[in-house]
């Protein structure tokens, strides 16, 4: 106690000079803390637009000082080594023999670009907008007839040589979709650039699309966004996935995911979760940020709790981006949009975790230096694929990178003349400099570990059934005697979280019974979850949800893993195992009628010659659940678990001679008699079965 007690003291004491310090530089601090410093990329003066507008910029992928820049017209040039090219080595309207193309709307790289050796090489998607071809198959209303007047049409391009003398050819169409305005096209097109090659959802398209006012009840354009697989499978130019949420729907396309109900602006991923989204709403008196779930339908109104933010209101729409990258620290996590104020642009960042929704949050902005403030500008905020941050200045036609200010070392010189109290200055504000550091990390170990004590110290971390007393007992973390004790009456449901998502719901509900079927899904999703390998400090998750007659909920925590390192003591198969087994024995007690006769899951044995003796008894050992590996095969047989038939196929044999009790048979009369007290204790066998099945054995041995 006295240890810890003069460490905090020296941390206190040690915290008074921090601060100290902190006063006396605070003033010199002050004017470059929230400052950012743009570095140009390239001078875009060479690129005669005629007219024409840049719309967005591409990073090529796999090669970080190449870009494609793309204009509103449809005309793609090249960045490369700092040059842009003269000539735009793509055009749209060219390519296309059309000259009535509208505009370029959303354009985007596959994934697979800079593989050589897989589909998607060199390839990249365009989407734009024409007169409409009312002979053309493509995506319109259900419920409506209408006559549109024009399409916004999706169309994949292979570029050979692109470093070189680029030559661009059309592969074919890949989607068009009937709209009824020009301003209602196709947003964006996006590929989620978190998603790894060997994951089911690598390489699957986004497509945000614009909301019409009049047709706002079609689900396609309730400013839907849509999700396909843009490769051709026989005559079909693209798939839709088979987990797409709708493709049950009748008055919904396969192809929809999400449906707004809103005017989307912009939609990005949250890194830690494929499935959640953050989308921009633009309203006419604010921007919205709102965290959506694939197959929300929110065309009747947004629930409350899913906006994280309301954006200020700005003269001029801008995107919001949520900041990925590594390089700018005070910026993780955060989102990001720019705002002029009287011609000084600044980057606001947001933090989309706080619950202050009505717009007046603190928020951080950041001033943008090293750039011509004397002409007009227009800035359009934009990222690389790694998350960093790119700014395309539109008038002056610059390209810019984002970085930290870098230090001010011209006037070194003019600092070695001064006299010796500035030298001590200097090297106050070094110290000063390696102490916050030092400070700073330790505080964030020190934050890091608080934050883990905090999650196991909240939920429990392991349970155990007593199938005498029908209960069952709470663990925390490192105890050995159970802290909270529960009857399995009391329990109205049950579910299995696996990382926050809910894939198992057991309770009185009619359809939240257990089958054998749902019992195969979740273990396939858990199957699917094991095959993601953990890294990049990934997280792994298994919970469990109790819910008693009183509405509180008991959480458990049985698996928790952070990249290579195991926070919990069961592994990955035992908890798998424990928690299946769990919900079949709490839908026996709470949904008895609805729930289906379990199959045991085994690998087949083959069959081999055996001696009579040998074949007098089988061991009840075969009817228990084995253990498998994700990436193994299985094979389901259906196996009679009643009392009669565990007996009858455990003696069951051909004998010719009737002879004495040896040690083999007593052995095997050990072996039957555990079993069945292991059944017991597992609640497969309730007290009186228990007793019915020993007599039935030992009656058994008596009659040989």
């Amino acid at each position: 106690m006295q240890k810890g007690s003069g460490f905090k003291q020296g941390t206190l004491g040690f915290l008074f000079i921090i601060l100290a310090i902190v006063n006396l530089t605070a003033n010199a601090e002050v004017q470059t803390i929230n400052e950012l410093e743009l570095s140009t990329i390239a001078n875009l003066d060479k690129a005669a637009l005629n007219n024409d507008q840049w719309q967005t910029v591409l990073p090529v992928l796999g090669d970080e000082d190449h870009y494609f820049i793309a204009t509103q017209a449809g005309k793609i040039y090249q960045i490369h080594n700092n040059q842009v090219s003269s000539s735009a080595f793509f055009d749209l309207k060219l390519a296309l023999k059309n000259p009535n193309i509208v505009a370029l709307t959303a354009i985007t790289l596959d994934p697979n670009f800079h593989y050589r050796d897989r589909d998607g090489y060199h390839t990249f998607y365009t989407a734009h907008t024409e007169a409409s071809k009312p002979s053309t198959a493509k995506l319109a209303p259900i419920n409506a007839e209408v006559n549109s007047l024009y399409d916004t049409v999706l169309v994949r391009w292979k570029v050979d040589n692109f470093r070189t003398k680029p030559l661009v050819r059309q592969q074919y169409e890949v989607m068009r979709i009937a709209i009824m305005e020009v301003d209602e096209p196709i947003k964006q097109l996006s590929f989620n650039p978190y998603i790894e090659p060997w994951h089911d959802d690598f390489g699957l398209l986004f497509i945000a699309l614009a909301r019409n006012e009049t047709l706002k009840n079609e689900a396609l354009y309730a400013g839907s966004i849509l999700r396909i697989k843009p490769e051709k499978y026989g005559l079909q130019k693209y798939t839709v996935p088979t987990n797409n949420p709708f493709s049950k729907t009748a008055d919904i396309q396969n192809e929809i995911i999400f449906i707004a109900g809103q005017k989307t602006e912009h939609f990005d991923w949250i890194k830690q979760s494929a499935y959640r989204l953050l989308v921009q709403f633009n309203q006419p008196d604010s921007s919205l940020l709102i965290e959506a779930k694939i197959g929300e339908d929110w065309r009747e109104a947004i629930p409350q709790e899913k906006i994280k933010k309301h954006l200020p209101i700005l003269d001029t729409k801008h995107k919001t981006l949520l900041y990925q990258g590594r390089d700018l620290k005070k910026l993780w996590g955060k989102v990001l949009h720019l705002q002029e104020k009287e011609n000084d642009w600044q980057l606001q960042a947001l933090t989309i975790n706080s619950t202050d929704d009505a717009g007046n949050t603190p928020k951080i902005s950041h001033k943008l230096i090293n750039y011509n403030t004397n002409k007009q500008s227009k800035f359009s905020l934009h990222q690389k694929h790694n998350g960093e941050l790119l700014l395309l200045e539109h008038s002056q036609q610059r390209l810019y990178s984002i970085k930290k200010p870098t230090a001010v070392v011209n006037n070194v010189g003019k600092k070695q003349d001064l006299p010796s109290s500035s030298n001590s200055q200097s090297i106050l504000l070094i110290l000063f400099c390696f102490v916050f550091i030092l400070t700073g990390t330790y505080w964030y170990v020190r934050s890091t570990n608080t934050k883990k004590q905090g999650f196991f110290q909240q939920q429990w971390a392991n349970f155990e059934i007593d199938m005498e007393t029908k209960s069952i007992s709470l663990y925390k973390r490192h105890n050995k005697s159970p802290e909270k004790n529960l009857t399995i009456s009391s329990l109205i449901c049950s579910e299995i979280l696996l990382n926050d998502e809910v894939i198992s719901t057991i309770s009185a509900d009619t359809t939240q019974a257990f089958s054998n079927e749902l019992e195969s899904l979740v273990l396939a999703a858990f199957g699917s979850e094991h095959r993601i390998k953990m890294i990049n400090d990934k997280h792994r998750k298994i919970q469990l949800c109790l819910t008693d007659d009183q509405k509180q909920h008991y959480m458990i925590c049985l698996y928790y893993r952070v990249g290579n390192i195991r926070h919990t003591k069961l592994k990955y198969q035992q908890v798998i195992d424990k928690a299946i087994d769990w919900q079949w024995l709490l839908a026996q007690h709470i949904n008895p009628t609805l729930t289906t006769k379990r199959k045991i899951k085994v690998k087949p044995i083959p069959e081999k010659v055996v001696s009579p003796s040998e074949n007098k008894s089988v061991s009840v050992k075969a009817i228990e659940r084995e253990v498998f590996e994700d990436n193994s095969t299985e094979a389901t047989q259906d196996i009679d678990l009643s009392i009669n038939s565990l007996i009858d196929s455990t003696h069951e044999a051909p004998s010719t001679t009737k002879s004495s009790i040896d040690a083999t048979e007593e052995n095997t009369l050990v072996a039957d008699l555990d079993k069945l007290v292991m059944m017991k204790k597992q609640g497969y066998l309730s007290e009186t079965e228990f007793n019915a099945a020993k007599a039935k054995v030992l009656k058994h041995l008596a009659n040989d």
